[in-house]
């Protein structure tokens, strides 16, 4: 149907197009439909972004319920879910608007100077020496080259003791502004070869900005409670991202629970996390006790100042020390759970679809009762997706078993023993921002 306005390669099924993904993309643009031979289609593309983070996912399905549009989200990252059938004309105009995000992404550079070595192929020798004129996560444009760069060519590139393959999609020409530059694109954009330490980012203007702005967003004191003893606390993997906790004064004996995972990474993420932590200060000392305004407008806000692709998931809860309740509502996020005395676990599911994706918004609100002894755990998936051997997850299973290992503890010390948990089980560098709160009822 598209093939005359697109360049277009198709697959059979989700392990035909992870293949093709990684011997022929990335990609711009991947459509999936909900079900395929193999894998259904929220599975195959959390494997897309895990494999290629800024290509744009569509999803195809025939129905969709609440919880199917969440994991759609959360675990696709899709940017549009369209319904069978669909119109050629609305599939276009999905395609389009994906295709502006993607280009989007691509322009959220970084100007910054990092030492670089190229190598030609496998077998060869050092090429040369350069330096980034800006950076991105799916790229870099390169200046210094002493020569010049074919354009097509494959090369890797080396930053640190740290090498990526990259495709050259411009070269710079003799006699020109541009003499002795290249445009790269990243063929391995899960891997970033860009770690930047603080002594590379002191005079870098937007970064240090991004660090000022989430410098004290995050709570530096706790309201205090007579029934609940809590604790948390965020490891980013860069040095600015977009996870977010809170600890909200609702209030004698009334304390606001926030935990929201920004989409992106980096400087983008961090800008709307601080967009969204403003916009909820402002809100919540009026609005606090009709969650759904809240919210509502919380997500109007995000709809209307952030890029399309920009969203975020969200649990808010409103603990009361005088009737030990919790009244949540859970915007599309990792469900938090509650390990009962027991023994048994609650999941603290979505009551809503994520925030800023769409104009229309609506959620439940939720109550549960915690007792003496329970304990709440509220994470992002940097937690439950950290990988360990053979690309294996933490999950959401040893998460529990830390948790019923260290419950009797301090909330602080179960925080710090979790931590503990997954930095053990993590093979390699921290890919994504780690964020834990812990609430354990006395």
């Amino acid at each position: 149907m598209l093939k005359g306005e697109f360049e277009i390669s198709t697959a059979v099924g989700g392990e035909d197009g992870i293949a093709m993904l990684r011997n022929l993309g990335p990609f711009a643009i991947v459509i999936s439909d909900m079900k395929m031979p193999g894998m259904d289609g929220v599975r195959f593309l959390k494997r897309v972004r895990q494999l290629a983070p800024n290509t744009i996912t569509l999803l195809l399905t025939g129905r969709v319920d609440l919880n199917g549009a969440v994991n759609a989200v959360n675990e696709g990252g899709i940017f549009r879910l369209l319904m069978k059938p669909c119109d050629e004309s609305v599939l276009t105009e999905a395609i389009n608007a994906a295709l502006a995000c993607y280009h989007q992404r691509k322009d959220e550079r970084v100007r910054i100077e990092l030492p670089v070595h190229l190598y030609r192929s496998a077998a060869s020798q050092k090429l040369q020496s350069a330096h980034t004129a800006d950076i991105s996560s799916s790229g870099a444009r390169l200046a210094g080259l002493e020569e010049p760069l074919e354009l097509g060519e494959v090369l890797k590139v080396e930053c640190g003791n740290r090498r990526a393959r990259f495709r050259v999609v411009w070269a710079g020409k003799q006699g020109t502004a541009t003499a002795g530059q290249a445009g790269l694109e990243c063929l391995a954009p899960d891997v970033d070869i860009w770690k930047l330490s603080l002594g590379q980012l002191e005079n870098d203007e937007l970064l240090n900005h991004a660090r000022v702005v989430q410098c004290g967003l995050l709570p530096q004191e706790k309201p205090p409670l007579r029934t609940l003893d809590y604790a948390g606390h965020c490891i980013q993997a860069r040095m600015v991202g977009g996870d977010y906790y809170d600890f909200l004064d609702l209030g004698p004996g009334e304390v606001g629970f926030v935990l929201a995972d920004v989409s992106g990474k980096g400087i983008p993420a961090a800008l709307l996390m601080a967009s969204l932590h403003g916009s909820l200060h402002s809100q919540c000392g009026t609005a606090s006790n009709d969650l759904p305004q809240l919210l509502a407008s919380l997500n109007l806000h995000l709809y209307k100042h952030t890029a399309d692709q920009r969203y975020a998931t969200l649990f808010f809860g409103r603990y009361s020390d005088a009737t030990r309740t919790l009244h949540y509502v859970n915007c599309g996020h990792n469900p938090p759970v509650l390990l009962r005395k027991g023994g048994a676990v609650e999941r603290l599911n979505a009551t809503a679809t994520v925030l800023g994706l769409f104009s229309d918004w609506e959620c439940s609100v939720v109550t549960v009762q915690l007792e003496v002894g329970d304990v709440l755990s509220m994470y992002t998936d940097g937690v439950t997706e950290t990988t360990g051997d053979n690309r294996e997850e933490f999950g959401e299973a040893r998460l529990l078993e830390t948790l019923r290992k260290y419950r009797d503890l301090e909330a602080t010390h179960i925080v710090r023993n979790v931590e503990d948990a997954v930095e053990q089980f993590r093979i390699g560098e921290q890919e994504d921002d780690l964020t834990l709160v812990i609430a354990r009822a006395r």
